[in-house]
């Protein structure tokens, strides 16, 4: 679905009244009232919000079965010896890449929609103003990892969905797959490195977060990659930097200031072992399933990134008041394996693309 800015023609029909099906090209299926229409786009009224919708999107369009007409009391309803019609089969449709999959519609007002959908139905709608905050969100996003793709079907955006608010890693990239934005959240908030790069691969900008706000190094390059300025923040405000100063070659010794991780396997299950600015603070004890079996320490809130040996990531996990909230499972190469919740330490997948 692409964005649509301008108004609307209502049609004052009988039709807005009833609830057709809308299957589109992708494999979406919307259920909704026709509420209006323009030069080449619909307006589609689900009980999610309305939506924008490119005619050409559209395969096909399955109208509401009409409503048998009641006899009138005392009188018997004829009854008819025909065969009943089969219903028309729909058209073949490409198959969902994704379970979850979102779409972002840019109505008029400068607000910001975000259409999440199940299997290519929608179930949720939230809405953003301009400044970014949060108006309203209408139905339910369930817990997983939502994929968003442009319109040749290449990958846009990939987050990770837990309680209804962004946690964990947060990808974006430009339309010929090279990274356009890495980042992390934790309970909505902005928790871990943000990193910027332009379509030439090169970063554009660096930051660190901690509850929504500015907390470590904020960098800043130019086109080249060249670094041009960058300044040191303790909850949004520029202050001197811990001394002594990290120098700007020594980027990839910020990760220390984060949590981290180190597997041990052992018969059965795995030993993480955390540490918090290289001292050590805790450890878990998964078995083979990922269920938590055992304790030691204590892990702040946010974002635990686990790494092997060779100094990939393997592993995000996500805590809360010390416990294990979520899981995500890295393969060697960086793609995302699945995704687990945790309830009293006991692991549940959920469904990955």
């Amino acid at each position: 679905m692409k964005p649509a800015i301008f108004s609307f023609v209502l049609l004052l029909t009988a039709a807005v009244c009833r609830a057709d099906t809308f299957l589109l090209k992708d494999g979406t299926k919307l259920d909704g009232e026709l509420a209006g229409e323009m030069d080449q786009t619909l307006l589609i009224k689900t009980r999610y919000g309305s939506l924008t919708v490119d005619k050409a999107e559209v395969a096909e369009r399955q109208a509401a079965p009409a409503v048998p007409a009641q006899p009138a009391a005392g009188l018997e309803a004829p009854v008819s010896t025909a065969a009943a019609e089969a219903p028309a089969a729909p058209p073949e449709l490409p198959e969902a890449r994704a379970q979850f999959t979102f779409s972002t519609l840019l109505p008029e007002g400068g607000t910001r929609r975000l259409v999440y959908f199940e299997s290519g139905v929608a179930i949720a709608t939230e809405t953003f103003d301009a400044a970014g905050s949060p108006v309203s969100l209408e139905g339910a996003i369930k817990n997983g990892t939502y994929s968003e793709y442009y319109a040749d079907g290449n990958l846009k955006t990939i987050k990770t969905v837990l309680g209804g608010k962004m946690s964990g890693s947060l990808k974006a990239y430009y339309p010929a797959g090279v990274p356009q934005l890495e980042a992390y959240y934790f309970d909505g908030a902005k928790d871990g490195d943000f990193k910027y790069f332009g379509e030439n691969g090169k970063p554009l900008m660096e930051a660190a977060y901690k509850n929504d706000r500015l907390n470590g190094w904020k960098r800043e390059y130019g086109p080249d990659g060249a670094l041009k300025n960058e300044a040191y923040y303790e909850d949004d405000r520029v202050t001197d930097p811990p001394k002594p100063a990290a120098a700007p070659a020594a980027r990839a010794q910020e990760q220390d200031s984060l949590v981290t991780g180190r597997t041990t396997k052992v018969a059965r299950g795995e030993i993480i072992a955390f540490k918090l600015n290289a001292k050590y603070i805790g450890k878990v004890r998964l078995d083979a399933e990922f269920n938590v079996i055992g304790q030691d320490g204590t892990v702040p809130d946010g974002t635990a990134r686990v790494y092997g040996r060779d100094g990939k990531l393997q592993k995000e996990m996500l805590f809360k008041q010390n416990e294990v909230k979520a899981l995500r499972q890295y393969d060697d190469g960086g793609a995302l394996r699945a995704t687990y919740t945790f309830h009293e330490g006991k692991a549940t997948e959920f469904a990955q693309q």
